[in-house]
């Protein structure tokens, strides 16, 4: 696994965190079906205070960590907004071969639509920006590049208009999305933006309960299972298949997630949490 590899940053997260990543994703459509505009569940997932902290790893190496906040809301235009921002960073330990440091800020609404988009990344120890701006109205989306100086000032260096057909997520959002669904039985297709090229992630939510081990948790949990396959090379190498497990109760927190990589796969699990009121629910085998 080399540096120009574990780099590499495209869009995961419709799957789990996906972890997390650069792009935008259109609605999902039933598989096999021809599009529609598929709404997810309603529920108690949305928690502005949410603070969710994950290890990724690589066989026995620690390769990152990856934190997701819910950060505010608001009422918008009539609809109820929320804020949300994904921090990922590279283990310092491993400098050498890889140095990833990107934020994403999400903006979307309670049916987990995105309405901006924005990406920070200093990787490279300079910071590069990129912004989603959608205007679901005309079916586009304004998408700018840039740097931002040590100065503090952005500069715009390029500006494009993308075509889509309409209501759409992006990376963070998806994560989301997940959640709102994992507890339905259906099979999605979701064409997903990535650097102007659009690609598929299918997730199967198969609404199956089991438990789950962590190392953060003294206990199994009680998640439900899905998997899925992303076509497409994400943040550290994803590609191919990939399995999560999110809690089984009404905040359906990502609990465990595993993924292939171009050599071998990486496993992501939950270390830390803040959220008011949750407690991982303890696994108990059904007599």
């Amino acid at each position: 696994m080399g540096r120009r590899m574990l780099g590499r940053r495209i869009p995961v997260l419709p799957v789990f965190a996906a972890v997390l990543v650069v792009g935008v994703s259109i609605a999902p459509s039933q598989k096999g079906r021809t599009a529609a505009l598929v709404l997810p569940a309603r529920g108690e997932m949305l928690q502005v205070g949410e603070e969710l902290e994950y290890k990724v790893s690589y066989s026995f190496f620690n390769i990152g960590t990856i934190r997701i906040q819910v950060l505010d809301r608001e009422e918008r235009d009539g609809k109820t907004v929320f804020r949300a921002q994904a921090l990922m960073d590279s283990n310092p330990s491993l400098s050498w071969l890889v140095d990833l440091h990107v934020r994403f800020l999400s903006e979307m609404d309670e049916k987990i639509f995105s309405y901006r988009w924005s990406s920070d990344d200093s990787s490279n120890h300079q910071l590069d920006f990129k912004k989603f701006l959608f205007d679901y109205d005309n079916n586009r989306v304004l998408n700018e590049k840039g740097k931002k100086l040590p100065s503090g000032e952005r500069i715009v260096e390029s500006v494009d208009t993308l075509s889509i057909k309409g209501p759409c997520q992006d990376g963070l959002s998806l994560f989301f999305y997940a959640r709102e669904n994992v507890r339905q039985k259906k099979q999605v297709r979701v064409p997903t933006l990535i650097e102007k090229k659009e690609e598929f992630t299918d997730i199967n939510f198969m609404n199956k309960r089991t438990g789950v081990e962590v190392d953060a948790i003294e206990y199994p949990v009680e998640v439900v299972e899905f998997d899925g396959e992303a076509e497409y090379v994400g943040i550290f190498g994803l590609t191919g298949g990939f399995r999560g497990w999110f809690s089984n109760d009404d905040a359906r927190v990502p609990i465990l997630a595993r993924m292939n990589v171009i050599l071998g796969s990486i496993k992501i699990q939950l270390v830390k949490w803040n959220r008011p009121g949750w407690q991982p629910p303890r696994y108990v085998e059904e007599q």
